[in-house]
């Protein structure tokens, strides 16, 4: 039996998205001045130039995430303006160790082989799921809705869905 679920997380934007957006133009106008001051043959090229990559770098504080969970696997991916992917991380449900309410604590990367926070940490419903397999300790920081949850507690050892999501 093949399964498959998929969930989209959309990060809000905070004051982080609207300073790098003000940093950003304020760049450009920078760039823009000091062309015209100085450059003033190529400066209509450059002051294009800046406020294409200006647009082009907005793109990449526009974030969501996405929770795909295929027979057994938690694939993890950022999506970045709605056009670009990249894949995160993808871990085993069968390697998990647990599964425990998240309440925004600092997380030491150093003791984990693989750490992904996939979420807005300072989320009500968001989860830790440390995975203990092979390749080490690992651990995600994710907030599944109701779906989701189910179609993890399927897949988690017995002992770990008992007690997960409470």
């Amino acid at each position: 039996m093949d399964t498959y679920c998929e969930q989209l997380v959309r990060i809000k934007k905070g004051a982080k998205f609207y300073f790098g957006v003000i940093g950003l133009w304020f760049a450009v106008l920078l760039i823009a001045f000091f062309s015209m001051l100085y450059l003033r043959v190529l400066a209509a090229v450059i002051i294009v130039a800046a406020g294409y990559g200006a647009y082009y770098l907005m793109g990449f504080l526009l974030v969501e995430y996405e929770y795909i969970i295929t027979n057994g696997e938690l694939d993890i991916d950022i999506i970045y303006s709605k056009r670009s992917r990249k894949r995160l991380a993808t871990f085993e449900l069968s390697e998990v160790e647990s599964i425990e309410k998240y309440n925004g604590e600092y997380v030491d990367k150093n003791k984990y082989k693989k750490a992904v926070i996939a979420c807005d940490v300072k989320a009500d419903n968001a989860y830790r799921f440390v995975f203990n397999g092979e390749s080490g300790l690992k651990i995600a920081i994710i907030t599944p809705d109701a779906r989701t949850r189910e179609e993890v507690v399927k897949f988690v050892p017995r002992f770990v869905g008992n007690s997960a999501f409470k």
